[in-house]
């Protein structure tokens, strides 16, 4: 019952009392510490780079939404245009759409600076922001419609027709 801690009867050193004895227990306390700031900033790295990956799929996917917005805004006005249309005309070169409207005024489509812009009686308005080129070709009443846009990471390319609706008076 007198016995001290640390030392057994035999002299030898007992690895159970090793761990309670007085002079030792600041040397695990700062093996305790010293482990888990490591395992704290390995925690830390990982949720790091998580959250740079988690962020650069936002940015990829918000990129991407940028350039599906653009694409469906210019579909919709190019193909509101020829359908209200009495009838519409193509560049030599295939980059300007040139649309006779119902009011017999005429409305013109182009790309210029990165932007598609819709010209109507002189003011021209942008329609959709980061193409970098347009083609139209006209097949009689049916137009087809190349767009290729371009964001930071991401190459975006719509083809579509429509066609004019042009109704003949019956006399």
């Amino acid at each position: 019952m007198g016995r001290k801690r640390g030392r057994s009867s035999s002299g030898a050193l007992n690895c159970g009392d090793f761990f309670f004895s007085g002079n030792d227990e600041r040397g695990m306390m700062l093996m305790d510490l010293l482990l888990g700031l490591a395992l704290a900033l390995l925690l830390i790295g990982i949720l790091q780079q998580v959250a740079g990956l988690v962020l650069s799929g936002y940015n990829t996917s918000s990129n991407r939404a940028q350039l599906q917005y653009s694409s469906r805004m210019a579909m919709n006005c190019i193909q509101q245009d020829i359908r209200t249309s009495r009838d519409f005309q193509v560049s030599a070169d295939g980059t300007q759409l040139i649309i006779n409207d119902a009011s017999n005024e005429n409305v013109k489509i182009y790309a210029k600076y990165g932007n598609l812009y819709r010209t109507y009686e002189g003011t021209a308005v942008p329609v959709a922001e980061n193409l970098t080129s347009v083609n139209f070709i006209k097949f009689g009443s049916k137009l087809q419609c190349e767009l290729k846009l371009h964001s930071q990471d991401d190459d975006y390319e719509v083809n579509f027709f429509c066609f004019s609706r042009v109704l003949q008076m019956q006399g």
